[in-house]
């Protein structure tokens, strides 16, 4: 008796080891077939907030369903300038470029004016806010750990909205006024296009590659973390309505839920895939992994960890993960803040589970 149950468990055991294998395939290779749903991934999905938390979003909607009357906040966009190192004082711009308060304008030319230093801006994607994790933490590692000027842009009166397809229309009007404001930066302080490096997480980072391709000046970086797939990827929109490679001198991007929730073809000057660029990111493989909403978030725990450890993500230049496995590649340089500026293609590596997520080279 003992024998047979043994027996029984163990054949229930491989059963349920080949089920595993079938579903995380199809996962991957079939989205109309995973065990999401029907239609998941093609009619519908769960997308993650600022909080990691899950909404469902339907991915049949016509331009009309999207509209649903809604009035565009894009006058609502709050621009906010760093003061120094000091991660909580900041003071708010308008549209343009200037300080909202008359007594901040000076210091605000005392900033901007003629500065040597670059100029990292960055946003939030989807029912976020620069408050919130991804956007607060990039921040905090720029003043805390170089000498550069941050500039963060809030547009949560529109991210907000649970209708997604609408927030993800909007992209492209909210990229249009980051685009005004960078022109304005330039105008009003000679801020030159080379010191420019635009920073954006899923919907955020298509909002900057609008806003770099729709300005005046020539931005010189654009780095896209993990930028949304639904309406964008699939279905596909034109290239002026997206992150792509022709919007700055470089676009570099890092992808950590490709297929899913992240963009999954190679849209950047250099396009990184860590641990192949797939859910479940090493650390994720819990609940989450189902959806890739901790795998969606790691793009942007990478870079951060990536300003104060430039060298912590030593990529290799491949064709397939395949090859990167086969120890086909060499090293050709670092994803993240500390990249290359002569690195182009697509670059793969792994990562450890928890941080320091960064597998660092003894160089």
């Amino acid at each position: 008796m003992i024998c047979r149950n043994l027996f029984v468990f163990i054949f229930l055991c491989k059963i349920y080891v080949f089920i595993d294998l079938v579903y995380s395939t199809s996962i991957r290779n079939d989205l109309n077939s995973s065990q999401y749903g029907d239609g998941y991934g093609t009619k519908w999905m769960y997308f993650p907030d600022g909080d990691g938390i899950l909404h469902y979003i339907s991915l049949t909607l016509t331009e009309d369903d999207m509209l649903l009357n809604r009035n565009s906040m894009i006058d609502e966009i709050e621009f906010r300038l760093y003061v120094g190192n000091d991660t909580e004082s900041y003071i708010l711009l308008n549209r343009r470029g200037r300080a909202v308060s008359k007594r901040h304008q000076n210091i605000t030319r005392n900033i901007l004016f003629n500065s040597n230093k670059p100029l990292k801006i960055i946003t939030h994607g989807w029912r976020s806010s620069v408050n919130k994790h991804g956007v607060l933490d990039i921040k905090n590692a720029y003043l805390e750990a170089q000498n550069v000027n941050v500039i963060t842009i809030d547009w949560s009166s529109t991210a907000s909205s649970i209708l997604y397809f609408w927030v993800a229309n909007e992209t492209k009007a909210i990229g249009s006024q980051v685009a005004i404001f960078l022109d304005g930066l330039n105008r009003l302080y000679n801020v030159p296009s080379e010191q420019i490096h635009l920073i954006g997480h899923s919907l955020g980072a298509h909002i900057m590659g609008i806003a770099a391709s729709k300005s005046k000046i020539t931005v010189y970086r654009v780095t896209g973390l993990d930028p949304a797939r639904p309406y964008f990827e699939f279905p596909p929109q034109d290239v002026f309505a997206k992150l792509d490679s022709s919007d700055a001198k470089i676009v570099d991007v890092i992808h950590t839920c490709a297929g899913l929730l992240g963009f999954e073809g190679a849209i950047g000057t250099v396009d990184f895939y860590p641990n192949a660029g797939i859910a479940p990111q090493p650390g994720c493989e819990d609940i989450v992994k189902f959806f890739g909403a901790c795998s969606h978030g790691r793009s942007f725990d990478y870079f951060t960890e990536s300003i104060k450890y430039p060298t912590s993500f030593p990529a290799y230049q491949c064709q397939s993960w395949v090859e990167f496995l086969e120890h086909q590649c060499s090293h050709k340089g670092f994803m993240g803040d500390g990249l290359n500026k002569n690195m182009s293609g697509k670059f793969y590596l792994t990562t450890n589970a928890f941080e320091p997520f960064g597998i660092r080279l003894d160089l």
